[in-house]
């Protein structure tokens, strides 16, 4: 699966991903806001065996992309109809979204998750889309309300980062 945006390309991942993965996957800054994180080297590989086994499952449930611009790998962006918390039923997804440090700012995550967002609706039949971040993340709460979607909930003590229960707002479209 290949998706192609105004400036990025969302593609498979593969094995030769493992070094630009890495570099954002085990950067502390990166995983401030996320339960996963920062990775040692085996749990970026790992990851990278999880998204080649998704692609290889039938009925595909997840598709975890990896965000490119100029062919190097900034990112990546996740829908998951199963395996998230907050999907409920048939026709839900998550939509997730990660972004190396330097890619903060320009644009890039809400590209990658309209795009997403897009695929969900228009090609896996999806009625509702959520997602979550972290209240004080504001710019990934401008990405969910830039792409079209609304706070629809307060979760606290919702996701356990760094060994501390951290609260999220919860976003539907």
């Amino acid at each position: 699966m290949e998706i192609a945006t105004k400036r990025l390309v969302l593609r498979e991942f593969t094995a030769v991903d493992l070094d630009a993965v890495h570099a954002y996957a085990a950067d502390p800054a990166v995983c401030a806001m996320v339960e996963w994180g920062p990775n040692t080297r085996e749990e970026t590989a790992a990851f990278l065996r999880q998204c080649r086994e998704e692609k290889l499952a039938r009925p595909r449930v997840t598709v975890t992309l990896a965000v490119t611009l100029d062919s190097v790998v900034i990112g990546s962006v996740a829908l998951m109809a199963a395996g998230s918390d907050l999907v409920r039923g048939p026709g839900e997804a998550e939509i997730g979204y990660v972004l190396r440090a330097d890619a903060w700012g320009h644009g890039y995550a809400a590209e990658a998750a309209a795009a997403v967002l897009e695929l969900a609706r228009n090609a896996c039949g999806t009625t509702r889309v959520l997602a979550t971040c972290r209240p004080e993340n504001l710019a990934s709460v401008r990405v969910l309300e830039k792409i079209g979607m609304h706070q629809i909930d307060y979760l606290q003590g919702h996701k356990l980062i760094e060994g501390e229960a951290r609260d999220s707002v919860v976003f539907a479209s």
